[in-house]
């Protein structure tokens, strides 16, 4: 059993050296950064502090560049603007709380899931809101091209919806009572 364990890992070792010797194409020179984009708006995930981008799908990236022995460079995105960056090769990777599903399987790959994303919708106090079934012809805001702005889009139909660069300025929208409510990730 032992022996064949072994056997596995050595071919999946070299499984893996031909994937990332793939991805060098011709080039002569070995790459030495590792660029990931993000959206840095959704703590704990990923967030500015003093300056720099942190949180938790940051420190994983670190610790991907640390095994390639790469250097890591993030670059804060627009949300909507991480698969088609990656796509085109101008990031090497994205983490955002990317949500799985098949037109995004289409464009990249994913990692194992290690998040579970739950949508949530926000209202103020004193909203006549009080179930999914009271959002209908109400104005709903999201966040541009997230699973909120998936699943609203679908259920309450483009009209419904207002899109917004980023969680905060779609709450502010809300505070303001330019939208009923926002649905985004909990």
């Amino acid at each position: 059993m032992k022996k064949f364990l072994k056997v596995v890992s050595i071919v999946l070792v070299i499984a893996l050296v031909g994937v990332f010797a793939a991805c060098g194409g011709d080039k002569t020179e070995e790459k030495t950064v590792l660029t990931m984009a993000t959206n840095a708006e959704f703590p704990p995930y990923e967030y500015v502090e003093e300056g720099k981008i942190i949180g938790i799908d940051a420190e994983i990236a670190a610790l991907i560049a640390d095994k390639l022995g790469m250097e890591l460079q993030i670059v804060d995105v627009a949300f909507d603007s991480i698969i088609p960056g990656v796509q085109s090769g101008k990031y090497d990777m994205g983490m955002a709380g990317l949500t799985v599903n098949d037109e995004r399987l289409e464009k990249v790959n994913f990692s194992t899931s290690y998040a579970k994303g739950v949508q949530v919708v926000i209202i103020p106090e004193n909203s006549d809101i009080k179930s999914l079934d009271d959002i209908s012809g109400k104005k709903i805001g999201v966040q541009t091209s997230t699973t909120g702005d998936i699943y609203a889009t679908g259920d309450f139909g483009e009209e419904a919806i207002t899109r917004y660069d980023n969680g905060a300025v779609a709450v502010q929208a809300l505070v303001a009572g330019k939208v009923d409510c926002v649905i985004i990730d909990n």
